[in-house]
This record gives C-alpha cells, sequence and structure tokens, in this order.
C-alpha cells in the first residue's frame, strides 16, 4: 500500500517550495499497532507512517538525504554528549516511541534516558521506547511548518522536555519546552540543551550550510 500525500499549491509569487499534506486516516482503536507500522515501512521506502493516539494513521513523506544529513550532524552531537555525560538512548528517523495515549511517533533525533526507557518497558530492539526526554525535528523541503509545530505540540504534551523544531530554508530554530512560550530564533549557530540536557551543545553551522535543495 502506498499512499502519497497530496500537494499543497504554492500561492502566486511565493518560493517554489511543494508543501506535502499529511495524509490522515481515521481508524478503529488499536487496529494498527507498532509492528504494523513497521511493515508498512519496510514496504513503502520513502514513507514515515506513525499513529496518533490509537485511532489516526499519519502518513507524510520521508527525510530525503539533505534532512537526514542534517539531521545526523545534531545526531553526531547527542552521541557524544550521551558517552561522555548523560548515558541513556540516542535514535534517529527510524525509531518508534509510545507515549501514554498511544500514540507512536518517530522524531529525526531522539534521546531518552535509561530511567524512562526502563520505566516504559521499551527494551526490545524492534519495539517502541517510551517518550524521550528531547526530540528534534529538522524540516525538509516538503514539510509544512504549521504540521511540523502541531506536532512539536504533541511531543510537548506527551511528555517531551525539551524539543527544537529546526528550519533550514528559512534558517529557523523553535524551542519547544513544557510551560513556557515558544522561543524562535534566527540562524543560531549553536544551541544549548541547559538545563534539561546539562553541557549538551549542539553546533549547527552545518545546519544552515547550502546543499543544493
Amino acid at each position: 500500500m502506498v499512499l502519497v500525500p497530496p500537494r499543497t499549491p504554492t500561492p502566486p509569487g511565493a518560493a517554489s517550495r511543494p508543501f506535502m499534506v499529511p495524509v490522515r486516516i481515521p481508524l478503529p482503536d488499536g487496529a494498527i499497532g507498532w509492528e504494523d507500522l513497521v511493515r508498512f515501512r519496510d514496504a513503502n521506502p520513502g514513507y514515515r507512517f506513525e499513529r496518533y493516539g490509537k485511532n489516526e494513521l499519519v502518513i507524510t513523506v520521508g527525510s530525503g538525504w539533505n534532512s537526514e544529513e542534517r539531521a545526523s550532524d545534531i545526531l553526531t552531537d547527542l552521541n557524544l554528549w550521551r558517552r561522555a555525560v548523560a548515558g541513556g538512548h540516542v535514535a534517529g528517523s527510524s525509531a518508534l516511541t509510545e507515549s501514554d495515549d498511544g500514540s507512536l511517533l518517530i522524531a529525526d533525533v531522539a534521546w531518552i534516558s535509561d530511567e524512562r526507557r526502563a520505566a516504559s518497558g521499551g527494551t526490545q530492539d524492534e519495539g517502541p521506547a517510551g517518550v524521550p526526554e528531547f526530540v528534534v525535528e529538522v524540516m525538509s523541503w516538503s514539510d509544512r511548518p504549521l504540521d511540523q509545530k502541531r506536532k512539536m505540540e504533541r511531543w510537548i504534551a506527551r511528555g517531551v522536555l525539551l524539543g527544537w523544531l529546526i528550519d533550514p530554508y528559512d534558517r529557523i530554530v523553535w524551542i519547544y519546552r513544557p510551560g513556557y512560550a515558544v522561543e524562535e530564533l534566527r540562524e543560531p549557530a549553536q544551541l544549548s540543551g541547559d538545563p534539561e540536557l546539562p553541557g549538551f551543545v549542539a553546533q549547527l553551522d552545518d545546519i544552515w550550510a547550502e546543499r543544493g535543495d
């Protein structure tokens, strides 16, 4: 099964950025589990499958090379911090997480502490872990900012302590924390994870570098 998210027409005079609208399919509660999402992913390269709550399947276009490369830059910094300071577990854009409401979500970059992962029971290699403390979403050329902001709000509502939404095309970072207004930064050279991730700093110069997309 391949479902292609429809394009949103580019307004006259706007930059040619072909936003894609996520496909949302209502489901009976619990009709699709994490094993199904993994099978859908494997059968449909280039698409991302998530479940919002227990009754909505959401399909989006997966990340391309440039977006994956940008995310991997942050993943590298995060892994170095994990090894030197915090422990825990780092994952990229193929790892599922599960929240108390049944949502099965994927972040471009995520970190979950040993304590959270153990408490969630998420110790299987294939199965989902619990809600991470930290997530990063790196927008692709076709991602609509509105969709990504709504997803980040969903992450925070389900227990994420710190979230970064990065738009490498307009060179903006939005920082999300529970109980705080969203912070917007323009082309920062680096970002600090303090106080939620003490000592973690991500270098962003390469995020803003032109990559031809």
